[in-house]
């Protein structure tokens, strides 16, 4: 009874060690921590690609966290994670969801940051960014190879088109036409430095024509210049003259300024020379007569 008990005291410590073995290995495997110290974060993306939660976070590289909730939110993607509390994020710190396998599965990977300060979490959601998938990089390349299948197919076009000028030989003799023409502007462009030596001469000889005479007739030139000036001067004067006239008559001042602008004396002229024009018919017809008895 005794050796009975024995056995299965050894057995049942076999088995505790067992599942003792086996729980720290699926712990240690899966990244699993004992600790609790842990703090939130959130971030917004644009696009996930399929990240659920429970998808690893890692920083650097590093599994440090796990994704707790994906929820739509205003047209974007809103992500809770969970992430050690020994891990510190910066004012620079990225946000990238990527693929977490070669096949499957996701994660949001963080790179911390390079600055002094750190991150202010009054911020939040951060703003995130979308990595693609290896499945993503596929259909590129898809879309690539159809692309460069059409490519293809237009320079086989037009190496044949090419091939059928050359066998009718039209190509050829527009590339020689082509040539030729080359060749006599090639000729005539030689001629050219002759001809532009010669304006370039008659240039300088008038350029120091123009120095001979400035030189020669300084005087008569700042005479005439000052003369300009004075010119100048004068009819800035008459100018203002001529528009304090021109305000005295708007403001009905002296003479002129009185008879365009006061009716009463325009009716006064326009009745006297009424009486000169009457005394000048009566005198043309019945003569000029003086009475002075």
């Amino acid at each position: 009874m005794k050796h009975f008990i024995t056995t299965e005291f050894k057995v049942g410590i076999t088995i505790i060690l067992a599942t003792l073995v086996l729980i720290f290995g699926i712990i240690w495997g899966k990244g699993f921590r004992l600790h609790t110290n842990k703090y939130k974060i959130e971030i917004a993306f644009d696009q996930v690609g399929g990240l659920v939660a429970g998808d690893p976070v890692t920083v650097n590289g590093v599994k440090e966290g796990k994704v707790l909730k994906v929820a739509w939110n205003n047209r974007r993607v809103l992500c809770t994670a969970e992430l050690n509390n020994d891990v510190q994020l910066y004012e620079d710190a990225t946000f990238t969801v990527i693929s977490a396998e070669l096949l499957a599965g996701m994660k949001i990977e963080i790179f911390p940051g390079k600055s002094q300060r750190h991150i202010n979490f009054s911020l939040q959601p951060f703003k995130g960014a979308y990595g693609g998938r290896i499945v993503d990089v596929g259909l590129i390349i898809g879309d690539l190879a159809g692309e460069v299948s059409g490519l293809t197919q237009r320079i086989d076009s037009t190496v044949g088109m090419v091939n059928r000028m050359l066998a009718s030989g039209k190509l050829q003799g527009d590339i020689e036409g082509s040539l030729a023409n080359f060749n006599a502007m090639t000729g005539q462009l030689k001629t050219m430095p002759a001809d532009l030596k010669r304006s370039l001469a008659n240039m300088d000889s008038t350029v120091q024509q123009l120095n001979m005479f400035l030189k020669n007739n300084n005087k008569a030139v700042g005479a005439t210049i000052t003369n300009l000036n004075a010119i100048t001067t004068q009819l800035d004067t008459v100018t203002v003259a001529l528009k304090n006239v021109m305000v005295r008559i708007d403001r009905k001042k002296g003479f002129l300024g009185k008879m365009v602008n006061d009716s009463t004396l325009y009716n006064n002229l326009n009745r006297t020379l009424s009486h000169i024009d009457s005394l000048a018919k009566q005198i043309k017809e019945e003569g000029f007569h003086l009475d002075f008895f």
